[in-house]
């Protein structure tokens, strides 16, 4: 005797279908232990399905890994395990489909919730999926819109399977077997079958009591007269079933009665069969198997979610044609509820929107879910991928250490102790960390930006020229050379020095008309960029007059003089930086996020992946990825490998510019401090040295094959490798945000305040009164010359000639050490090939590592590490004397003597750290010198 209540439903011609539909559910056999023990005979899935499916297992991981090496967006990897799921639950079903002769044995997928307002978009897209998934028991879900019905006609006559959901009300589901049928006959006028076409109506039923209930409690809130309260209480919970049962009669008079389908049905037409969604009991007063019980019938659906099945299984007591009991009931509920005054039409219509909403909310649950387990899946693989040889356990005891001080809640806090005892730092600190909300205090100004933006494009300008050193400009060059510049946004570039002949080149390059001139100075007193912007607004009134301001825009510190100069100048936007964010700390500030407007970059979209990151940076567990990184690094530096060394593949190998200012001069100080090493050509594995670590930042969990290679071979010869993850570059920002973290954190690590920069000044002053003394006597003073030789005037050594000059700079580079190649030099292409090969000859020859700095803009950037860091640096200052000048309105000095001031100014200070340093200097063609110092090392270093 057939016992099982669910499995006696079909006996009264109604189908049992899972309103579930997980991975895990297929896997472990339960999907066919459904169908073969209790009669299961379809599948239904929505995000919210979805979201809870990915939340409760693991299975699901590896295939997100898989997808998101595969570069696959969030949105992407959600379709792949959704339809993978759906094929696979399909073709357990294949035998019921085949059994039934196509009229169960169906698995639905809901098209995303967006598209429900836009019938070309749906009809679009469940042509692509019900293709994608290729089964003919697949069903594609479409609410019952406005714009959802006229697709309904479209895909039926094109032979997709529609499952029509969200139905609420009783004249939209007749519009829907209007569309239906429609789409049926338009199908047979073409000469197509309809045998196998299946369609069904999905009318939600516990919704409805919930909506209703709720008026009724807030009437009875208001009546006190008992006869009247007792009418409304003998409402609740009845509108339900009694709106489905009205449907059902419906139902019966197109399909079962109608002579217009009964005409379709002799030419194969199947039965649109209604189906009952939201089955499970929301209010626990009521029976747990109400919607199931009192809904039974010919040629109906019953979706059941897991915990009804269960409860259906254990205590339900199926009895025929129920949906047909109670219809003159049916009527009189609905008509008592208008007379109480509740709209039937307006509850039916706020279900539906809500129902969209609520699918919305749930699509972009799953999409965050999928995001998180993705960024999960690559911390771990980055944490399992990294090397880290014989220093594992020394990180972890790091990181136990920093959590037991609970470091991390402590700089979420805002608690400058984390870094320094002393209140006055304390104080200072405090004032710097401001970079941790970066992204929500932007998101604040995202319309003000996009606005920006706009007119920008309508203004259409051909180029941005940023005039900012340091922080100011390092984030803004990463982002153009990262993603380039939209085609309707001009072009960014950046003049970061003060060399004559490089801003004469510029001057010849761009036409003032159509160039965006962006001064960008936190301090709003820095030298370069204010003596820069000094010199090209004269340009831009030379060319525009007194228009010359709505070419200008400014980044700067509230207050600051540059504010000042700018409204001054009448310029066309100033923006004024929140002032607690320190400049290399300030990439996702204005500092940041304005450059990248102006060359067009999606701004949401950048910042998007930067909360996902924060979020991840709050956990106070050994898997923050910046608390690992930053205690990674610092228990390295501490145990000798203090080298970190940047092997990145092409597409992300600009980023290193930007974390050589960020780990230098945050880190660089009281005679400790990692060593950043970017843009070094890579050498023999063998040659790398012992004090090293090496750092890949994989895009995508895609290893750019030459990288990977050399990387394997160092592993393989016993150095730390630490790979740093990310999906796609669209998480740039989100990775600057983790290593401000990780540097934050390994200050902790090493002793020292990762905030302040104290011997930055010391260039800063001598370059001072070199440029004072010229004031006042007309005289650059220059340091001496030991000798000359060729084209080259050689400082800082007491040998007579080149090579012996050489030999006893490179016999002064301490053990450990490193050597740093300072060029105040107009940076050519050809100039830059040159001291790359130069660069490439020392590396190779001494076994060390190499530095090269273009000046004075690495004063910003490496100058704090070389003076305030280790003493294991040598220097080989290179000075080209420009063949240019150029003016600096209001000042008697020249860019040429600003330039040839701040080189030895920085000269000086090195000298009085005691850091070995050679100083060569040349007037002539700068090629021909560097080729005869190229020379002269190959037949000097061994």
């Amino acid at each position: 005797m057939m016992t099982n209540p669910l499995r006696q439903l079909a006996l009264f011609g109604q189908s049992f279908w899972l309103d579930y539909l997980s991975r895990s559910l297929i896997t472990s056999g339960e999907l066919a232990r459904l169908i073969e023990d209790d009669g299961l005979s379809g599948v239904t899935s929505n995000p919210t399905i979805f979201d809870k499916a990915i939340a409760s297992t693991e299975e699901y991981d590896e295939e997100i890994g898989e997808l998101a090496a595969r570069g696959f967006s969030d949105e992407a990897i959600f379709e792949e395990l959704a339809v993978h799921d759906v094929q696979k639950a399909c073709d357990l079903l294949w035998l019921v489909y085949e059994a039934s002769q196509g009229q169960d044995g169906f698995v639905s997928l809901e098209l995303p919730p967006a598209l429900a307002d836009d019938t070309e978009r749906t009809i679009a897209e469940a042509r692509r999926l019900f293709a994608k998934i290729d089964r003919p028991n697949a069903m594609i879900k479409v609410p019952g819109t406005p714009a959802g019905i006229p697709a309904i006609e479209q895909l039926i006559a094109d032979g997709v399977n529609v499952n029509v959901t969200l139905l609420f009300a009783l004249d939209t589901y007749e519009r829907v077997m209007e569309a239906y049928l429609r789409g049926i006959e338009r199908r047979l006028a073409a000469g197509h079958a309809v045998d196998r076409i299946a369609s069904v109506a999905s009318f939600f039923v516990s919704r409805v009591d919930t909506a209703v209930d709720q008026r009724l409690d807030a009437l009875l809130a208001t009546v006190t007269d008992a006869e009247e309260r007792a009418r409304i209480e003998s409402l609740k919970g009845k509108a339900a079933i009694a709106n489905a049962k009205l449907a059902y009669q419906r139902f019966k008079r197109v399909f079962l009665q109608g002579e217009r389908f009964a005409r379709l049905r002799e030419r194969g037409a199947q039965i649109q069969r209604i189906l009952w969604a939201s089955t499970s009991t929301k209010n626990p007063a009521y029976s747990d198997v109400m919607y199931v019980e009192h809904l039974i019938g010919p040629y109906t659906i019953q979706t059941m979610a897991p915990v009804t099945v269960e409860a259906y299984r254990d205590h339900g007591k199926p009895r025929a044609n129920t949906v047909e009991e109670g219809l003159d009931e049916a009527e009189r509920v609905l008509a008592a509820l208008g007379q109480l005054g509740i709209s039937y039409q307006e509850i039916t219509q706020k279900l539906q929107r809500e129902g969209v909403e609520l699918f919305q909310a749930s699509y972009e649950s799953v999409l965050r879910r999928i995001a998180e387990r993705r960024r999960s899946i690559i911390t771990t693989s980055e944490r399992l991928g990294s090397e880290l040889a014989r220093y594992g356990s020394d990180i972890e005891r790091t990181i136990d250490a920093l959590l037991a001080a609970n470091t991390v809640e402590r700089i979420w806090q805002r608690d400058a102790s984390v870094w320094t005892d002393d209140t006055k730092r304390q104080r200072t600190i405090s004032q710097r960390l401001g970079w941790l909300s970066i992204a929500d205090e932007m998101r604040r100004h995202l319309q003000e930006l996009e606005s920006f933006q706009q007119e920008i494009r309508e203004r259409r300008f051909t180029h941005l020229l940023l005039l900012g050193m340091g922080g100011s400009s390092l984030a803004p060059e990463v982002f153009q050379r990262v993603f380039g510049h939209d085609a309707e946004h001009p072009e960014l570039q950046v003049l970061d020095t003060t060399n004559p002949d490089t801003i004469r080149r510029h001057r010849e390059r761009l036409d003032p008309t159509r160039t965006l001139l962006l001064v960008s100075s936190k301090s709003g007193t820095t030298l370069e960029t204010m003596s820069l912007a000094a010199y090209w607004f004269a340009e831009l009134e030379r060319e525009l007059g007194d228009r010359a301001g709505q070419h200008l825009v400014v980044i700067t510190d509230p207050g600051t003089p540059l504010e000042d100069w700018a409204r001054s100048r009448q310029a066309w936007r100033i923006f004024l930086n929140p002032p607690d964010i320190g400049g290399r700390y300030s990439a996702l500030s204005f500092f940041g996020l304005v450059p990248a407007a102006a060359i067009g970059l999606p701004l949401a979209a950048l910042l998007d992946p930067v909360s996902a990151m924060a979020e991840r940076l709050r956990r106070s567990t050994p898997e923050n990825p910046g608390l690992w990184l930053g205690a990674t690094l610092g228990t390295l530096a501490q145990l000798g490998r203090d080298k970190v060394t940047f092997v990145l593949e092409p597409a992300v190998a600009p980023l290193a510019d930007w974390l050589e200012q960020l780990i230098a001069e945050s880190t660089g100080k009281q005679a400790t401090g990692l060593i950043p090493v970017v843009h070094e050509p890579h050498l023999a594995p063998e040659h790398y040295s012992n004090d090293r670590v090496f750092v890949t930042l994989d895009l995508a969990l895609q290893p750019h094959t030459p990288t990977e290679a050399l990387l394997k071979a160092i592993e393989t010869l016993g150095h730390p490798v630490i790979r740093t993850r990310f999906w796609n570059l669209r998480e740039l920002g989100a990775e600057m945000l983790r290593w401000e973290f990780a540097i934050a954190v390994a200050g902790k690590v090493l002793g020292i305040d990762p905030f302040d920069e104290p011997d930055v000044q010391a260039s800063k002053d001598r370059t001072a009164r070199l440029l004072a003394h010229y004031q006042q006597t007309g005289e650059l003073v220059r340091p001496p010359a030991a000798f000359s030789e060729g084209s080259l005037s050689v400082g800082g050594t007491e040998a007579s000639d080149l090579r012996s000059a050489l030999t006893d700079l490179i016999r002064r580079i301490p053990p450990a050490g490193y050597l740093g190649l300072l060029a105040f030099i107009d940076p050519t292409p050809d100039t830059l090939e040159l001291l790359h090969a130069i660069r490439q000859l020392l590396a190779e020859r001494l076994r060390i590592p190499t530095i090269l700095g273009i000046g004075p803009r690495y004063l910003h950037s490496t100058g704090q590490l070389f003076k305030g860091g280790p003493n294991t640096g040598a220097f080989i200052q290179l000075v080209s004397e420009p063949a240019n000048d150029l003016p600096v309105p209001g000042q008697r000095y020249s860019f040429r003597t600003m330039f040839l001031a701040q080189a030895y100014g920085d000269y000086e200070a090195l000298v009085s750290r005691g850091r070995p340093v050679l100083q060569i200097s040349f007037r002539r063609d700068a090629l021909e010198a560097l080729e005869q110092l190229e020379q002269a090392l190959v037949v000097t270093v061994h």
